[in-house]
């Protein structure tokens, strides 16, 4: 699996991210399944299109269960440093 970073090789970090997020086609987190869905109920307790992740290597494994080809970000505490990265599952 291939990430694309935003900062150039040698100034990038692998650790202390805030999550990993998407934009695409509805895909959100449910926190009680511990499952990504598409398309949930709106006032329904429990969806959010954020997931906890804090470094590179847990954002490998997460995005291994993550819904085929779509693209998450880890979004990291400083601008210009997120890593890309598609689901595989």
């Amino acid at each position: 699996m291939k990430l694309k970073y935003e900062a150039k090789k040698g100034t990038r970090i692998n650790y202390r991210f805030m999550g990993f997020t998407t934009f695409e086609n509805g895909w959100w987190f449910n926190h009680n399944t511990k499952k990504w869905e598409q398309n949930p109920n709106a006032g329904e307790k429990g969806y959010s299109s954020h997931q906890d992740c804090r470094t590179v290597k847990a954002f490998r494994r997460k995005l291994k269960s993550a819904p085929m080809g779509v693209e998450f970000i880890l979004v990291s505490r400083w601008k210009g440093y997120d890593v890309t990265g598609f689901g595989c599952a």
